[in-house]
């Protein structure tokens, strides 16, 4: 064994160090216990092998009594500048002589005994007495198993990560999603059901758009998958299941509670897909961003076109204002600055600005991989209450950004 501290992980109470360390227990049931601290969750069990745990986010990766104590004490302050080793070597010679952390007969031993592959969120829809929505209208079986509801009619959406591993149900609250128990979808995704044959990857922000998209527009051979934490991983769980369908582009079409919310999704989830090319950050009156130019014909084409942005509000202010008020101007205007490599802009926190700067953006750098769609309301589930179902010929094309 070329780690001589991984011989306890059989015969050490998980449960014990954690109180010892300071975790709170959340809920526990005959099969986990839920630890708690700070906003760190874990899920504890019993095993063949020992105890183990693994975090909501990945219940498929099982952790030992070794690698919690490894992550402990490698966040607390070592006196004298103590090497990381020296300090595991000197924790499990004290361990040794306190009997209280090993389990023997009086231990609180109470969980039953689960498989090493266990995952307590594949047990919730029994615990909650969750059933399958069916859902009626043309082509919805593309929600079969994806969507539940519970015996008073709420609606619950199973996320899953990269691995396909369940990480939790999030349930329809007035219009927003509420996490239900240990649920963890900051690094995973909700999707419908995947056809034979795929033609339209449609990303949304929560599965409620996804629903009221589909009424609107009843694509066939479409997967909806909806990204409810832009974040790195979701952002690339995004990108490899486009290149797992094989389709040249994605349809991204975020909404919020205004159209300015959806708009900084957009942003945000490019930012995250181009990775260090594209970033941003949110001020209080404006949007800073910072790209990679990547050649001067992209460039050239974005420049002048915030130049004929930033000269219809000019144009604009002048029909009702004799004389410009160039300080007012600047701040409502779109700025880029070129820096060495880099460029860098200010987009003002207005809805044509935003607006204006995505369509440019996307149009001159990301036109090859994602096609951005807007409803003419604030979100999709207003779209269909107010249209109902498309009965144009061009689908999607009459509703592809524009400005």
């Amino acid at each position: 064994m070329n780690n001589t501290w991984r011989k306890f992980d059989v015969t050490l109470d998980l449960p014990a160090l954690m109180d010892y360390f300071g975790l709170v227990v959340q809920r526990k049931t005959s099969t986990i216990i839920c630890y708690q601290i700070g906003k760190e969750q874990y899920i504890v069990i019993r095993t063949e092998f020992g105890y183990r745990y693994y975090k909501p986010s990945g219940p498929k990766t099982k952790l030992t009594v070794f690698d919690f104590i490894l992550e402990r004490l490698s966040r607390t302050d070592a006196e004298a500048r103590t090497g990381l080793w020296t300090k595991i070597e000197d924790f499990y010679v004290e361990l040794e002589k306190k009997s209280e952390f090993f389990l023997n007969d009086g231990s609180k031993n109470s969980l039953e005994v689960v498989d090493i592959g266990f995952n307590h969120f594949e047990a919730l829809t029994e615990e909650l007495s969750l059933r399958p929505k069916i859902l009626a209208g043309v082509g919805s079986d593309i929600f079969q198993d994806c969507i539940y509801e519970n015996p008073e009619g709420q609606l619950y959406f199973p996320y899953r990560n990269l691995a396909n591993t369940l990480t939790g149900y999030a349930m329809d609250k007035e219009g927003k999603l509420s996490l239900i128990a240990e649920s963890d979808i900051s690094k995973s995704v909700w999707f419908s059901k995947v056809p034979d044959t795929i033609k339209h990857l449609v990303v949304l922000r929560n599965p409620m758009e996804a629903m009221a998209f589909h009424r609107r527009f009843r694509l066939e051979n479409v997967v909806y998958l909806t990204i409810s934490n832009i974040n790195y991983d979701t952002s690339k769980l995004l990108v490899q299941i486009l290149k797992r369908t094989k389709l040249k582009k994605m349809v991204l079409s975020f909404t919020g509670s205004s159209k300015i919310e959806g708009y900084i999704h957009d942003l945000m989830l490019i930012s995250f897909i181009n990775d260090s090319r594209f970033l941003f950050r949110v001020g209080k009156d404006h949007l800073a961003v910072r790209f990679d130019p990547e050649g001067q014909k992209p460039l050239a084409k974005l420049h002048n076109e915030v130049l004929k942005y930033n000269g219809s509000l000019a144009k604009e202010y002048i029909k009702y204002n004799k004389v410009p008020d160039q300080s007012l101007l600047n701040r409502k205007s779109i700025v880029l600055t070129k820096e060495k490599q880099w460029v860098s802009g200010r987009i003002p926190f207005e809805v044509n600005a935003l607006r204006y700067f995505l369509w440019s953006y996307y149009r001159n750098y990301m036109d090859k991989t994602v096609e951005i769609v807007k409803p003419v309301h604030t979100n999709w589930r207003l779209e269909f209450e107010v249209n109902g179902a498309y009965g144009g010929t061009e689908e999607l094309k009459a509703f592809r950004m524009a400005v």
